[in-house]
């Protein structure tokens, strides 16, 4: 219990202290004016883009659950992982069992074996994450450098504090949570755990196990193009951000994504707010006005994200119904 409530609030404290820090001295006025002039008709592209990165996902999970005998469809996989998105959205990490619990309950794909094909996934993208990241090491030498070599979270010190010993507080209660937990190898808890393990390795080996790992690798880089598309397109919709370089879109995504695994909260508030500010100030705009783009950026994605993924939990009962008249077998008489 106090580890479930750890989890939770943890995020939020993180989540309400950067975003604080981050719109303190910037006016409200400002940030609206950022929607005010805004082109709409690029904005809904922008919604377009970010469907079709979730399909690309969808069917990149896809091909993993086929390598070890799993045959959900496009459709249901994407339903599954919009419905992971919105956990994400409500518990930093929950994603993933959320949508591996759905594919469950649509599919009757066991939740560890899913997990492991999940876990995978991750693998490749922190990969791809990292490759991004030199692109853009190499692409904005000079920008790179001067962000990494100031961005030193300028934190209040009350604050900084305050963070460290909120990491401080969860660290202890995993470990106390583990050693409270451990027992005899004979204990339930543990045999569960095992075969967890095994579904877990199982998942893992569909990489190699791919019947078509070609078409993974190409849909793992659409993934990563998508998203520095919709990212740039994003920056093209206002007038303050359309003379932005295409890199620039590529920093914005490399920064976020990093914080996003450094400092996870619920969809990168605050921690995308102040990372992306910190970015922008790169491209000769203030810090003030980094914010008040940055907080439209968000507010668009996490608009977009939220709409899919409310949709998609709509849709799950449905699936889950059509699944039990398929299961149903009509009685002879």
């Amino acid at each position: 219990m106090n580890k479930r409530v750890m989890r939770q609030v943890v995020p939020i404290l993180l989540a309400a202290g950067l975003l604080w820090y981050v719109l303190n001295d910037v006016p409200l006025a400002q940030i609206g004016g950022q929607f005010k002039k805004a082109d709409y008709g690029l904005l809904g592209l922008v919604g377009i883009l970010i469907g079709l990165f979730y399909v690309l996902r969808a069917a990149r999970w896809q091909l993993t659950l086929q390598a070890i005998g799993y045959k959900p469809s496009l459709f249901r996989a994407t339903v599954a992982l919009l419905a992971g998105s919105l956990a994400s959205m409500i518990v930093p990490g929950a994603g993933e069992l959320t949508r591996c619990g759905t594919l469950q309950q649509t599919d009757g794909i066991p939740v560890s074996q899913g997990i492991g094909s999940v876990v995978a996934e991750r693998i490749i993208d922190l990969f791809m994450l990292v490759l991004v990241l030199l692109l853009t090491v190499i692409l904005e030498f000079g920008r790179a450098k001067a962000y990494f070599s100031n961005l030193t979270l300028a934190l209040p010190g009350t604050l900084m504090l305050v963070v460290a010993l909120i990491l401080a507080i969860v660290v202890v209660g995993i470990i106390w949570q583990i050693r409270r937990r451990t027992t005899a190898q004979s204990h339930p808890f543990i045999l569960k755990f095992t075969d967890l393990i095994r579904g877990f390795g199982r998942g893992f080996m569909a990489i190699r196990q791919l019947p078509k790992p070609g078409l993974f690798v190409s849909i793992t880089l659409l993934i990563q193009v998508f998203a520095w598309l919709t990212t740039y397109v994003l920056l093209l919709a206002t007038d303050s951000t359309q003379h932005l370089p295409p890199a620039a879109a590529l920093t914005i995504l490399a920064v976020s994504s990093l914080g996003g695994l450094a400092v996870p909260t619920q969809g990168g508030i605050g921690t995308y707010h102040f990372l992306v500010s910190r970015a922008l100030v790169l491209y000769s705009f203030s810090t003030a006005e980094g914010v008040s783009l940055a907080t439209f950026m968000h507010a668009v994605g996490f608009g977009f994200n939220l709409l899919f993924s409310s949709l998609s939990f709509l849709i799950v009962p449905v699936l889950v119904q059509q699944r039990k008249k398929f299961d149903r077998v009509p009685e002879k008489g």
